[in-house]
């Protein structure tokens, strides 16, 4: 690696820690939990990984159901133009990871419904489509719509992440740390999580692996893309014990309060 760019993989590792529990809970809360109390419904159950509502009526369901996708692409656009105006690499990188990270979940969550009928936009039961005609037709077009805007975003998470890092080979080994140790760690956090929920195994493999393994699995292209001719860029990421101690403490509080789920 060029000695102007340093990668600390235990900060990174802390940014999984740290963003995975606070982007879940705004799509869970922010989105569900929020939507279904501006209707006038009532929570039932936040857990981790899912919300239950009784909506007022069936269109304010669907709209409690579309609501998670929907804060998602808010807070990407946001983190977006962010990143665009920051300046210092530590947080032109957290931007970066909150709009890639939330980008992908919401393209994710197409392909997801799309191929098992169920989740927020599914075709089953509690899903935003499910009172709509021709289930299949409607699966075979979230799939399509899915699948291309995840290839979109993953080609975009790689120019702005060559914007910060430069291009080449010799940029590899820094597009690894920042994309796989970031993964790995959102990952294994969300599972351990869900292994937590009363529910079973269903809210672990459907929602905590599907929603961060699968969701975010753009960033294994990500790590590998180090394309075009030798060209770096200075930019260091070093040890910051402040993001590795704030992202155990609120995975912890987020495994102990919402692992178990809270009944209202």
């Amino acid at each position: 690696m060029p000695s102007e760019q340093r990668i600390d993989s235990p900060t990174i590792a802390g940014w999984g820690m740290l963003l995975m529990p606070l982007l879940t809970m705004w799509h869970e809360i922010g989105g569900h939990a929020a939507t279904c109390v501006l209707q006038g419904g009532h929570v039932r159950t936040i857990g981790a990984f899912y919300v239950q509502c009784d909506a007022p009526s069936p269109r304010a369901a669907i709209l409690v159901a579309c609501a998670g996708v929907a804060v998602n692409i808010a807070l990407s656009i946001v983190a977006f133009a962010l990143w665009r105006g920051a300046q210092r690499d530590r947080a032109r990188l957290a931007w970066w990871l909150v709009w890639v990270s939330e980008a992908f979940v919401a393209a994710g969550y197409l392909c997801f419904s799309g191929v098992t009928g169920v989740g927020d936009l599914g075709t089953g039961p509690h899903g935003a489509l499910a009172a709509l005609p021709y289930p299949l037709g409607l699966r075979l077009t979230e799939i399509a719509v899915g699948v291309s805007a995840y290839t979109l975003v993953v080609r975009a998470a790689i120019r702005t992440l060559s914007a910060m890092l430069g291009t080449g080979a010799v940029t590899r080994p820094a597009r690894q740390r920042i994309a796989h140790v970031y993964y790995a760690a959102a990952g294994l956090g969300a599972v351990i999580v869900g292994l937590l929920n009363p529910v079973g195994w269903f809210i672990t493999i459907m929602s905590a692996a599907a929603s961060s393994f699968g969701g975010l699995a753009g960033f294994i292209s990500i790590g590998f893309a180090a394309r075009g001719v030798d060209a770096p860029r200075a930019f260091a990421i070093d040890r910051d014990w402040r993001v590795i101690v704030a992202g155990g403490a609120v995975l912890l509080t987020f495994a102990l309060v919402l692992g178990r789920s809270l009944h209202f």
